[in-house]
């Protein structure tokens, strides 16, 4: 029975699952009346179905699986769920899908089912739309509008038996992809947008294609609405960039549902006094629709327009306008007055019910206006409205201002100067000016604004007046003293410009009671001087002018201003910016004198053509045969002169001497070359002199050396004993015919005995001797000489012996110092006789013996005889020291 209720439970499940049977009751009989639409310009397809009328009951959670297909190969391209619970009360429902693949490259087919949970209908039967053919190359979609920075695909549908060959976008060669049997697709992206004319997308040939118009979808923003006339409103708003879409595709606007014939802005006709109201604006174009919302009270949004037909007059001008809206007669507003006065403005606001006239103060007589009003409301102000058209007006003349009148001073004439008025200064037309000068009276005319005054005596004052005329009168007089006695010299100061200009600084005049004038011209030029006015208590001032030079000197005086004639006070000089010399110093000359001195002498640059102030000259000298070697002299002095250069060796220089500024090194003098020769004369004093202090030295030490001979002589060649034979050092003969030498022991003493090597081959060292005697086979009596070298070195005890070939005998045990003398062979002849003495001579061609500090043995070998006489040589051996 178990078995047979599960086998029955399958069964029951799967019939359900195949006859779409959800919960007991409902029957997914999927959906019924589908239709298939299709909008080729945008590429959609819409789909439309309904319920079964016939089903009991809908489950509150159906949903519709839709797919679309490729027909040919029924490859699926989209597929999606359609929730259709917001829908179940009509029973009808809609769904649509844009695809990407244009429609016409292939044919697309559309399947609906029902699905409850995990219940599903069966598809319902496919609805297909059918692709395009055609016998030549044809690109789809036509006329596409496609936003910027996004992918599009294009498609291109051959004609029976054609070959594709290429598929090309504005002129670039594209990849493709084949989709079926003739119909071949690309994608391209978007990246910039196209010209107002549109991109040309074309397949195999220019004569086959469409084309296509990239832009961006509208970008509106900030919509305000107002009113200007109080019977409608005015909205507008900021475009944002531009869709780069013309034509059909450019955007169009409507304001609360209704067209607007602008693209900036939109009127529409309203009451004024229903209080806020919404106002929505919407933008469309292909690619996109925009909506722009405002709210406002227009009662409190009012704008005003411009005023009409201003006006004005007369000095105190009074300006007048009309208002285009007779509401405006009954507002309380705010008006703004504008004057523009010879590029400069000047506003002043005033304020009233319906305000249509106003009364400007203060203007300067004889002054050209252009004057220009704006309104706004003063209880709900909003914004100011817009100006009105200017309107020029002129005012009448008054009488000019005072002059400002100053002197320039040369000999006996005075010029007396005067600045002209400027049109704020004037009041009108200057008709001409009048100078009055003691009893006599001149009138000039402008543009003079000068007049000398020549021949004055020096011991007599003059106090000038000078006033300017216009139609409306004379000015003020300006009154002047001219000083009784010409200027004292004043010391000038040096300064140094910044900017264009002078910073002054002075001390204080106890005579100043009216402050100071500052005047200025070039210091080495003739000119016409300028002149400020500082007033009393201050004692600095900025000297600016438009007449300011770079690289010329200028002087500037400082006049104290007492209640009689000026008093100068102080002077400045200086350069408002200093300029390297352009003016070569002149006249370089370079003369040798002596055997190492060149006197250098040069003429300066002359003050007018200086354009620095010179701190000193820099004299540079090279020696020509090595051009690396330059060297300076540096001339702290601003007045040059002839200048002394020593050490100079003898040789070739080449010369150049430069103004040292505070900008640099300028005014660089033309090459002087000069050859250095030497100085015969001077030559010979030399010599003699130093000639004569090697006499006088040598003479002194002479006398030094005389007085003291003892002394230098021993410690330079103390004496030397001569050897000394005595009988009794000679033995008897031995039964072999030898004798014996003895020696007696004495006193060591600082003499060591040194012997020489016999050049000649005749001599034997024999080192294996040891102790020896010395032998005569040849006579009776042995001959021997011994010469002592004179020794500077402290030496150990020897042994001293004479030996045949075959034995030795001891002969003395010595110690001491002596001074070596290496340079001389033992080379001594013997005479027959014991008693006569032998004589020696020393060979300076020998070389020495082994080291005289070590303890030696000195051995003898037989006398030889040659065609010289006789021979003998001997060795220094290494021995420890004898005891006493």
């Amino acid at each position: 029975m178990l078995v047979f209720l599960l086998w029955a439970s399958l069964f029951l499940s799967s019939l359900q699952e195949q006859n779409g049977q959800d919960a007991p009751g409902v029957l997914l009989s999927g959906p019924q009346n589908v239709s298939v639409n299709y909008d080729l310009k945008d590429q959609r397809i819409s789909v439309t179905w309904e319920d079964d009328p016939s089903s009991s009951r809908v489950p509150d959670k159906l949903i519709y699986d839709v797919e679309v297909l490729l027909t040919v190969n029924m490859t699926e391209v989209h597929s999606e769920a359609v929730d259709v619970r917001q829908a179940l009360a009509s029973r009808k429902y809609h769904w649509s899908w844009t695809s990407a693949l244009p429609l016409e490259c292939t044919s697309h087919s559309v399947r609906l089912r029902s699905r409850y949970q995990n219940y599903t209908s069966q598809w319902s039967p496919l609805l297909t739309i059918t692709g395009r053919a055609s016998s030549h190359p044809q690109v789809f979609p036509k006329s596409s509008v496609v936003q910027v920075d996004s992918n599009f695909t294009f498609c291109c549908i051959l004609g029976p038996g054609q070959r594709l060959e290429y598929m090309k976008y504005n002129n670039i060669l594209m990849n493709t992809t084949h989709i079926i049997d003739q119909s071949y697709a690309m994608v391209v992206h978007m990246q910039s947008p196209s010209p107002p004319s549109c991109i040309n997308v074309y397949c195999n040939s220019p004569l086959y294609g469409t084309c296509v118009y990239v832009g961006y979808p509208p970008g509106d923003r900030n919509l305000v609405c107002e009113t200007r006339d109080l019977e409608s409103v005015e909205c507008h708003w900021d475009t944002g960039r531009a869709t780069n879409l013309t034509k059909q595709r450019m955007t169009r606007y409507d304001l609360n549902g209704r067209a607007c014939p602008n693209r900036t802005n939109c009127y529409q006709t309203v009451r004024v006094d229903q209080g806020e109201r919404n106002w929505t604006l919407t933008a469309r174009n292909p690619l996109g629709t925009l909506e722009l919302r405002d709210t406002a009270d227009l009662k409190k949004r009012v704008r005003l327009l411009a005023p009409m037909e201003v006006v004005a007059s007369g000095v105190n001008a009074s300006v007048q306008w009309q208002w285009e809206r007779p509401q405006y007669h009954i507002l309380l507003m705010v008006c703004q007055v504008q004057l523009n006065h010879s590029g400069h403005i000047d506003v002043r606001n005033f304020s009233g019910i319906g305000l249509r006239s106003v009364v400007l103060h203060g203007l300067a007589p004889a002054q050209t206006y252009t004057v220009q009003v704006c309104c706004g409301l003063k209880q709900h102000f909003w914004k100011w409205g817009d100006w009105s058209k200017g309107s020029t007006f002129k005012t009448e003349e008054d009488i000019p201002e005072m002059l400002d009148v100053w002197m320039q001073i040369e000999g006996n004439q005075t010029m007396i100067l005067w600045k002209p008025l400027t049109v704020n200064q004037s009041h009108g037309q200057i008709k001409d000016y009048e100078v009055t000068w003691g009893r006599q009276e001149t009138i000039l005319h402008p543009p003079q604004n000068d007049f000398l005054i020549s021949d004055r005596s020096t011991d007599e004052g003059h106090r000038v007046t000078v006033t300017a005329k216009n139609s409306a009168g004379s000015s003020l007089p300006s009154i002047i003293i001219i000083p009784r006695l010409p200027h004292r010299s004043k010391s000038s100061m040096k300064i140094v410009g910044s900017d264009g200009g002078f910073n002054l600084s002075w001390s204080a005049s106890p005579n100043s009671s009216c402050g100071y004038v500052v005047d200025w011209c070039p210091t080495h030029k003739k000119c016409r001087v300028e002149w400020v006015k500082v007033p009393a208590g201050i004692t600095r001032a900025r000297i600016q002018s438009a007449s300011f030079e770079e690289g010329v000197r200028y002087t500037l005086s400082i006049f104290a201003c007492t209640p009689g004639a000026p008093e100068l006070w102080e002077r400045r000089e200086g350069y408002v910016k200093e300029c390297l010399p352009k003016e070569p110093i002149q006249r370089l000359a370079a003369e040798q004198h002596g055997l190492d001195t060149v006197l250098i002498s040069w003429t300066a640059i002359p003050p007018e053509n200086q354009t620095a102030f010179i701190h000193g000259y820099i004299i540079y000298y090279l020696d020509t045969s090595h051009p690396s070697s330059t060297r300076t002299f540096n001339v702290t002095t601003v007045e040059p002169g002839a200048k002394n250069l020593t050490g100079i060796p003898v040789s070739s220089y080449r010369f150049i001497v430069k103004a040292l500024t505070s900008v640099g090194e300028g005014g660089d003098s033309s090459p002087v070359f000069l050859q250095m020769n030497p100085q015969t004369d001077q030559l010979i004093t030399v010599m003699i002199i130093s000639l004569g202090s090697a006499a006088c030295l040598l003479a002194l030490v002479t006398i030094l050396c005389y007085r003291n001979w003892k002394c230098v002589k021993e410690n330079l060649y103390p004496k030397i004993p001569k050897p000394v034979w005595k009988e009794e050092w000679l033995t008897p003969l031995e039964s072999n015919g030898r004798q014996i030498l003895y020696v007696d022991p004495c006193q060591p003493s600082e003499i060591d005995i040194v012997c020489n090597r016999e050049q000649s081959g005749e001599a034997v060292l024999d080192n294996n001797a040891g102790k020896g005697a010395l032998t005569n086979t040849n006579s009776d009596v042995p001959a021997l000489h011994v010469y002592y070298n004179q020794l500077l070195t402290k030496t150990t005890l020897g042994h001293f012996t004479f030996s045949p070939h075959t034995m030795a005998t001891p002969f003395s045990q010595l110690s001491g110092t002596v001074i070596q003398n290496p340079s001389y062979n033992l080379e001594v002849q013997a005479s027959l006789d014991m008693g006569q003495s032998v004589g020696y001579e020393p060979d300076m061609n020998s070389f020495s013996c082994p080291n005289p500090e070590l303890h030696n043995t000195m051995s003898y070998v037989p006398f030889e005889t040659d065609s010289r006489g006789y021979k003998f040589q001997c060795h220094i051996e290494d021995s420890s020291p004898l005891q006493e």
